[in-house]
């Protein structure tokens, strides 16, 4: 039977991300999107109607207007019929109404027309007049019909000129006052004046901080009226005024149009939208990131556990194996003796070497790192070093070269700590040789710093590893560098301990030809003091 293999953590950490993150930031964006085309349309449609309340209160004005004059209009002709003056009654009215020229009165058949003007009848006109109404049979029969039913309608005629100029417009009404006398009666209007005059001051109060009005007549481009400029174009919805069927009343929105308003409104939400769905991809992508490395610091982890077990069991074992040997009295050889002793000796330093990286290792992640600076001398610590150091290195076919340069300026340092950096690079070095047994330990300087160096012909590092072998339990994963066993503490403290130094390593190494290792040091003064 066939196993399944278990999923990784870092798999199903992603299938998480993606789940409950991911996942619903793409339907709710997705769902966003549609939905504000939905809105934007919605608002348009209130937007409409609300321009539409405006142009519908205007023209309930224009109409409540016209319906009051021709109220009075009634009442002076009623109570000229009852013994008044009627020339007196409507010169009255036509006195505080500048936009009539003339009322008309005549019987529910539209004969028998006295038409009224400021300076008196105007006779020279009522038989064109009385023409015009006989011609519309039709209108004041539903004229007649309104007023049986006590309403009064009013019914706009457009009056014919031969001059080309806009005539005057007349409004018939059915007369309600005198319920013996079913008559018709009319308003003769100036439409410019009462543009000018009656709608004005309404358009001026309905504009307020949202819409731009205008009065326009037929289809001339210019209006006739505007508190502010405004074109035909700029109007979004136009309608004819009841009263004036020749002039239309044109609205829109203060600035921008509803579509550039609309247009504007989704672009801003869907960038929002878009910037909150990168917020949250970068915000997963992190927690992945983040995730990952932990999963991989914890492997490291795992192996520098492993690493480490093996590195003291395989010296532990050639340590009390040897001493065993010797103890038992069973070489007779003195030559193997003192190769048991070397080798006892070698694995020995091998284990302390290794403790004191696992304690440096330790000391800096509890943050008890402890340094103790002085006046250094970086070529005393190197030679210091490699004598202590000679045994393992001639050991393991080494004869190391030294390039120390004279009268080198003293550094501000902690000389053990120094040396502990140089043994590790040192270690680095030896550990991956393979045939060719070179090492190289230079000093010297370079502007204001002074630098300590090891090159060898190993087996060399990638340049995509050359940043991350500093970092703590980090090893190549390819190539030589892979086979040779390490705990991947040796550089990490190498950085720790210069970083520590305020100085600075650089690693230059090609695959195959070799690693070169440097460690600069800030001069200390100035350079006052030397060594030699």
């Amino acid at each position: 039977m066939k196993l399944r293999q278990p999923t990784s953590p870092l798999r199903a950490f992603l299938l998480l991300l993606i789940l409950i993150v991911l996942l619903p930031a793409l339907f709710y964006s997705v769902y966003e999107i549609n939905s504000l085309s939905s809105t934007e349309q919605l608002m348009e449609e209130i937007y409409r109607r609300q321009m539409d309340a405006v142009l519908f209160s205007l023209n309930q004005y224009a109409w409540d207007v016209v319906g009051t004059w021709a109220a009075s209009v009634d009442n002076a002709a009623a109570g000229s019929a009852a013994g008044g003056a009627a020339d007196t009654g409507m010169a009255l009215f036509l006195s505080r109404t500048r936009p009539v020229r003339a009322v008309l009165l005549a019987d529910s058949a539209g004969s028998g027309v006295r038409l009224y003007g400021r300076g008196g009848r105007l006779s020279a006109r009522e038989d064109e007049m009385e023409r015009v109404l006989s011609g519309d049979s039709r209108r004041l029969e539903q004229l007649r019909r309104f007023a049986r039913q006590n309403y009064r309608r009013l019914e706009p005629v457009a009056l014919d000129t031969t001059s080309g100029a806009e005539g005057d417009l007349l409004i018939l009404f059915s007369r309600l006052a005198d319920a013996n006398v079913m008559g018709v009666a009319g308003l003769m209007l100036d439409p410019a004046v009462f543009v000018r005059d009656v709608l004005g001051a309404k358009i001026r109060d309905a504009t307020g901080q949202e819409f731009v009005l205008a009065v326009f007549r037929g289809e001339e481009p210019e209006p006739v009226i505007a508190p502010e400029p405004a074109a035909a174009g700029d109007l979004r919805q136009r309608r004819n005024l009841w009263v004036l069927p020749s002039y239309t009343v044109g609205i829109g929105p203060r600035g921008a149009t509803i579509e550039e308003v609309l247009r504007g409104r989704f672009i801003q939400n869907l960038v929002l939208i878009i910037f909150v769905d990168i917020i949250l991809v970068v915000g997963a992508w992190l927690a992945y990131r983040l995730f990952r490395r932990e999963m991989e610091l914890v492997r490291m982890k795992s192996d520098f556990v492993s690493t480490v077990s093996h590195e003291l069991r395989t010296p532990l074992a050639l340590i009390r194996m040897y001493a065993e040997t010797l103890e038992m009295g069973r070489l007779q050889d003195e030559d193997k003796r003192r190769e048991y002793h070397a080798t006892i000796l070698r694995e020995s330093e091998r284990l302390s070497r290794l403790v004191n990286n696992i304690l440096s290792f330790s000391r800096i992640e509890a943050g008890r790192k402890q340094y103790h600076f002085g006046e250094v001398q970086v070529n005393s610590v190197v030679e210091g070093v490699l004598e202590t150091y000679r045994h393992h290195l001639e050991a393991n076919g080494f004869t190391p070269e030294l390039r120390l340069a004279k009268a080198l300026p003293l550094i501000h340092a902690d000389a053990e700590a120094l040396s502990e950096a140089l043994i590790n690079l040192v270690d680095n070095a030896v550990k991956y040789s393979r045939q060719e047994k070179f090492i190289r330990v230079s000093t010297g300087r370079d502007g204001a710093e002074v630098y300590l160096e090891v090159e060898d012909h190993g087996v060399g590092i990638a340049p995509q590893h050359h940043r991350r072998v500093f970092e703590t339990f980090y090893r190549v994963t390819d190539g030589d560098v892979h086979d040779t066993k390490g705990t991947g503490l040796g550089l990490a403290l190498v950085q720790h301990i210069v970083d520590a130094h305020g100085g600075r390593v650089t690693l230059t190494s090609t695959p195959g030809e070799g690693s070169r290792f440097r460690m600069s040091f800030p001069v200390t003064n100035g350079g006052t003091g030397t060594s030699g």
